[in-house]
C-alpha cells in the first residue's frame, strides 16, 4: 500500500554533477577499445590535427552534459509504506519498486566530487538481481541515513517488531562510529598495504603494467650497461662468458618489476579501503572504508549465508588474510559487479582472524578435523600428465628431431611441476564438518576456506566418473546461492551420508519456516 503522504522527490540540482562524471567514467571505461583506436587514427592521420581533436572532445562532453540534464529531470523517486519507488530513463521512463523486506543491502558512497557539495550516492540491493535494482545517484547524507533506517525497520518479519537502531549521528566514512555502534576491527595502513601486496589484485596489474614495467627496466638496464661498457668499468664480453652472472642480473631485473608491482598494488589497497573499519550495530553489519571514494555498506547479520577466509601465497610470507561474508544473490555476474556485492573484510593479521570470524559468524570459530580427500586423486592426474608428457615427447623426436632434445627436456620440466602442483592441491583439499555446518578448503600454496550452514544448499549432486566406480568414490558438490563448493574424491558412502544430511537439514529449516 503507498503512503499518500510520500511525494515523489527529484535530485538535487548538484547531482547533475555526479550523473555527468559517473556516466563519462562509465562511458569511457566501456569504450576503451574505441577511444584507444580513435587516438591512434589521430595520431597517425595527417587531415586530423590537435584543433579537429579538441572539437571531438568537447562536442563528446557537451552530448554527455546534454544526456546527465536530461537523465536529472526525468528521475523520480519515493519511499512507500512498503516499498521503495524509481522512475528513470532517458528516452524511455521505466519504473522500478522493489519491496522493503527484499532489500538485504544497503551501501553508501561517497566520491571525491560529491564530498565538496555533501551528496552520496545509495545503493539498494535484493537477492538474486543481475544489478543494484535501486541505485540514487546523489542525495544528502542526512536524507540517504533516513532512508537506510527506514528500510531497516520495516523488513521485520511479519508479526514482529524490528529492532530500531538509532541513526549515527557521526556520519560515515571516515569519521567516529556512533554511540549505537561497536567497532569490531580496524585496518591500519600497514594492515592495508600488505593486503594490497598480496591480494590477486597483483595479478590484475601485473597483466596491465607488466609489459610496460619490463620494458623500462630493460631500457633502463640497457643504458646503465651502455654508460658501464664507455667507462670502461664493464667489458661485455666477460660479461657474454659469465651466463650466470647475467641470470642474476636477469633475476634481479624481474624481482624489481614484481616488488614494484606489488608496491602499486599496496597503495591501491590504501586508496580504496582507507580506514576500514568493522562495525556491529544491533542485527546490522557495517563496513566503512574509502580514501577518495568513501563508502558504507550495511548488511543483516541474518543475510549471510557462509563465510569465506582466503590467504594467498604472498599473504602466507606477509601473514594476511581477508574474510568474505557471501550474501544471498551475490557473485552472480561479472567480477565488478562481484567485488561490488560481496562483504569484504581486508588486512586480518592471524592474531584477529578468530575475532572476525567470530563476528561474522555470530559464534565462535574452531579448529575443526580435516578430512583429506583419496589419494587416487592424486595419482590418476599423475598418470594422465606423465602419460601426455611422454606422448608428446615422442612425438618431437619422430616430427623434429633436430630440436627434440630441447622439446624433451621442457617436457619433463613441465611434468615435474605440473606433478608438484597436484601434489600441493591434493594435500590442501579437505573437508569438515558437524552436526549443523561444513568447511571445505582447498589451493595450492595459498588457501581458501568455506564455511556454511546445511540449511543454506540449494542443490546436492554427487557425480561417479568410470574411474571413480571402479574405486567406489564420487565427488560431491553443495550449490549455495553464490556459486558452488566441491568435494571431489570421497568414498561414495561419505558422499551419500552427508548428501542425506544436508537434505535433512534443508526439510527441516523449511518445516520450521512453515
Amino acid at each position: 500500500m503507498s503512503d499518500p503522504h510520500s511525494p515523489w522527490k527529484a535530485l538535487p540540482i548538484a547531482a547533475v554533477a555526479a550523473l555527468y562524471i559517473s556516466g563519462m567514467q562509465r562511458f569511457i571505461r566501456e569504450n576503451l577499445v574505441v577511444f584507444f583506436g580513435a587516438g591512434t587514427g589521430f595520431a597517425i592521420s595527417e587531415s586530423l590535427g590537435w584543433r579537429e581533436f579538441v572539437l571531438a572532445a568537447a562536442a563528446a562532453l557537451l552530448v554527455g552534459l546534454l544526456v546527465a540534464m536530461i537523465y536529472h529531470r526525468r528521475f523520480r523517486y519515493r519511499l512507500d509504506e512498503d516499498s521503495v519507488r524509481v522512475r528513470k530513463g532517458l528516452l524511455e521512463q521505466q519504473e522500478l519498486k522493489v519491496r522493503l523486506e527484499r532489500i538485504q543491502n544497503v551501501g553508501f558512497s561517497q566520491p571525491l566530487y560529491l564530498k565538496p557539495v555533501g551528496l552520496v550516492r545509495v545503493t539498494l540491493e535484493t537477492p538474486g538481481a543481475a544489478q543494484s535494482e535501486v541505485n540514487l545517484p546523489g542525495i544528502s547524507l542526512e536524507e540517504a541515513k533516513a532512508l537506510r533506517d527506514r528500510i531497516s525497520s520495516g523488513t521485520a518479519p511479519s508479526g514482529q517488531h524490528a529492532t530500531e537502531t538509532p541513526v549515527d549521528p557521526a556520519g560515515f566514512a571516515g569519521s567516529e562510529p556512533g554511540p549505537a555502534s561497536r567497532v569490531r576491527f580496524e585496518a591500519s595502513a600497514s594492515d592495508l598495504f600488505r593486503y594490497g601486496m598480496t591480494s590477486n589484485q597483483v595479478w590484475i596489474l601485473l597483466a596491465l603494467l607488466g609489459a610496460p614495467v619490463s620494458n623500462w627496466i630493460e631500457s633502463r638496464m640497457s643504458h646503465w650497461i651502455e654508460q658501464l661498457r664507455a667507462s670502461g668499468v664493464l667489458d661485455l664480453e666477460v660479461l657474454q662468458g659469465a651466463p650466470l652472472l647475467v641470470a642474476v642480473l636477469v633475476g634481479l631485473a624481474i624481482f624489481a618489476g614484481a616488488l614494484l608491482i606489488m608496491t602499486v598494488s599496496g597503495l591501491l589497497a590504501i586508496v580504496r579501503f582507507g580506514g576500514f573499519k568493522l562495525l556491529l550495530e544491533g542485527d546490522r553489519f557495517k563496513s566503512r572504508f574509502g580514501m577518495l571514494d568513501a563508502r558504507e555498506k550495511t548488511l543483516r547479520t541474518e543475510k549471510i549465508h557462509s563465510i569465506e577466509i582466503g590467504q594467498t601465497m604472498v599473504g602466507r610470507l606477509l601473514d594476511q588474510w581477508h574474510a568474505v561474508g557471501h550474501q544471498t544473490g551475490g557473485d552472480q555476474t561479472g567480477q565488478e559487479y562481484r567485488e561490488d556485492r560481496r562483504f569484504l573484510v581486508p588486512g586480518i593479521d592471524a592474531a584477529r582472524l578468530s575475532d572476525v570470524l567470530d563476528t561474522l559468524r555470530n559464534g565462535s570459530w574452531t579448529t575443526p578435523e580435516w578430512q583429506g580427500v583419496d589419494r587416487r586423486f592424486r595419482s590418476m592426474f599423475w598418470e594422465r600428465t606423465v602419460v601426455a608428457g611422454t606422448l608428446a615427447a615422442l612425438a618431437s623426436w619422430w616430427l623434429v628431431p633436430d630440436q627434440a632434445p630441447w622439446l624433451t627436456s621442457s617436457f619433463v620440466v613441465i611434468v615435474a611441476v605440473v606433478v608438484v602442483a597436484v601434489h600441493l592441491v591434493w594435500r590442501r583439499w579437505g573437508y569438515a564438518l558437524d552436526d549443523k555446518r561444513i568447511r571445505v578448503r582447498y589451493g595450492m600454496i595459498g588457501k581458501t576456506i568455506v564455511e556454511f550452514d546445511m540449511f543454506r544448499c540449494q542443490q546436492v549432486g554427487i557425480k561417479t566418473s568410470p574411474y571413480q566406480r571402479r574405486h567406489g568414490l564420487a565427488s560431491l558438490t553443495l550449490t549455495l546461492p553464490h556459486g558452488e563448493q566441491r568435494i571431489p574424491y570421497i568414498e561414495r558412502r561419505t558422499a551419500e551420508k552427508i548428501a542425506n544430511l544436508v537434505l535433512y537439514r534443508v526439510e527441516t529449516s523449511l518445516k520450521h519456516r512453515l
